[in-house]
């Protein structure tokens, strides 16, 4: 009883596991794809670059992937194939061209998290234009002036609460220090 079960459950497995990996094994991309590897079906380097997150160690894996590669490689991250980019002429190609030569899709999950209109989501006129207001709020003159005013209100807090005070008491709050 017990082998027909195991042979049942075998020729099941070979019936569906069969089928998918032909189906990602015949899957052809074209010659003009950039070098480096998709990896597994669904899982690609996605292991590799979330160890890379929880190590702190981020950089050390893209630079690992330009040393292998080049400065433009692809990769599957998260179960979709993405291409990566980098050094100043990526840069300047990529905020430079418009809309209908290049679109910045982000999988479905970091869709959920950022949500849909965020400004990695945005592409055309919607991308531009959300992009000029927030370099208008980041030229260095507003910086400036910003950082002034944030000086100007801690040296005020400063002289009306904390002037005189010999001692600071600290509690620890769910790992955050509330400093009184």
């Amino acid at each position: 009883m017990e082998l027909q079960i195991l042979i049942t459950l075998l020729l099941f497995l070979l019936l569906v596991l069969f089928p998918i990996f032909f189906l990602f094994r015949g899957k052809k991309y074209p010659d003009r794809l950039p070098p480096g590897s998709l990896g597994l079906p669904v899982i690609g380097q996605s292991l590799g670059l979330l160890k890379a997150l929880k190590a702190d160690k981020v950089d050390k894996w893209f630079q690992e992937g330009i040393t292998k590669h080049g400065p433009i490689w692809k990769a599957s991250l998260f179960g979709y194939p993405t291409v990566v980019l980098h050094g100043p002429t990526a840069n300047k190609f990529i905020y430079t061209c418009d809309g209908n030569i290049l679109t910045n899709t982000q999988p479905p999950s970091i869709s959920r998290i950022l949500g849909s209109k965020n400004i990695i989501e945005l592409a055309g006129h919607d991308h531009k234009r959300v992009r000029a207001a927030l370099t208008s709020f980041l030229k260095l003159e507003v910086l400036k002036q910003y950082a002034a005013k944030v000086d100007e209100e801690i040296q005020h807090h400063l002289q009306t609460h904390w002037h005189g005070q010999h001692e600071v008491q600290v509690y620890e709050i769910l790992n955050f220090f509330v400093l009184r």
